[in-house]
């Protein structure tokens, strides 16, 4: 027999039952800022004004190394011809929003507004740089490996290290190979060189050794690396034509500056309007890109659906 017909009901309780603001935000997940952390920042040449910077180039003009056959003869001299190479600061973005003064009173105190619109509004700004940065792939045109058409192999991260090497770049004191994640996790992370230890040998000293991945800072991007050369995963790595256009660099491959004004990368400011009534806010951020050593990165390209199991 039932103790109770008439249990009270959510709704008979709503007027008791409250809704809490804990004061917590989801906030937007944004790309680390690998590629601007890593090319050749040449801000400081550009922070007393100007809006092109002029880097001669001396490596593709080589010098004559000639043979003096006959002593005391007169030397041949040689002039070869200079480039010169320019970085133009011309874009300017910019991120704005208001919030009219009665919505600013009633917002929960809860909640740090302003700082979290900030954060969001800047992380944007600092993405269009980075976007801006990975896009130079297309300037790669001396130095390309891989297929569009396949997975990234150990074979194609050979290649990339050779293109520079074999040209006499440090390639493995300053390079870095910068890989979209999924080339990373569903491709080249499936290499038995890489990941199995027999290959790498009895305590590590198999001639793979440096092709694992042992060391990993991921508030940078950095996943381990090739060969000893540093592996960073981007998700601004383009993604184009059924291709993932990842890259091996050098910093003096691509170049860029920031002109924002304050000397920050993004620079944030709010005011009130009296003609809105309400507070305006704009992140903006100055810069210009440029790939000034072209031959000083390589293009590795693969396909963006294949897998290696």
């Amino acid at each position: 027999m039932a103790v109770t017909t008439d249990p009270f009901t959510g709704t008979d309780l709503a007027g008791f039952i409250n809704e809490v603001w804990p004061g917590l935000v989801d906030q937007e997940m944004f790309a680390k800022s690998v590629f601007a952390n890593f090319c050749s920042d040449i801000s400081s040449y550009m922070s007393a004004g100007g809006d092109i910077a002029h880097i001669p180039d001396l490596f593709t003009n080589a010098l004559t190394v000639s043979t003096q056959s006959t002593e005391g003869a007169e030397i041949t001299t040689a002039g070869p011809a200079q480039t010169d190479t320019t970085l133009t600061v011309d874009t300017h973005k910019y991120t704005a929003y208001i919030v009219g003064d009665k919505d600013l009173v009633q917002i929960s105190r809860n909640f740090n507004y302003s700082l979290e619109y900030a954060k969001k509004a800047a992380g944007g700004l600092s993405i269009a740089l980075e976007d801006a940065l990975a896009a130079l792939w297309s300037n790669l045109s001396t130095n390309s490996v891989g297929a569009t058409s396949a997975a990234l192999s150990d074979l194609n991260v050979r290649q990339a290290i050779n293109k520079l090497a074999d040209t006499n770049f440090d390639v493995q004191n300053e390079g870095a190979f910068f890989l979209r994640p999924t080339a990373f996790w569903t491709q080249i992370a499936g290499v038995s060189k890489f990941y199995d230890a027999s290959i790498r040998g009895v305590m590590g000293t198999g001639s793979a050794t440096t092709g694992g991945f042992p060391e990993k800072d991921f508030t940078r991007g950095l996943v381990g690396r090739f060969y000893g050369i540093p592996v960073y995963v981007s998700s601004r790595v383009v993604s184009a034509l059924q291709t993932f256009r990842n890259m091996l660099l050098l910093p003096e491959c691509h170049r860029y500056a920031l002109q924002t004004r304050g000397g920050s990368r993004v620079r944030v400011r709010s005011e009130d309007q009296l003609r809105n009534l309400g507070l305006l806010t704009v992140a903006d951020i100055i810069y210009g890109v440029k790939t000034v050593r072209e031959g000083a990165g390589v293009a590795v390209n693969t396909n963006n659906t294949a897998t290696t199991s």
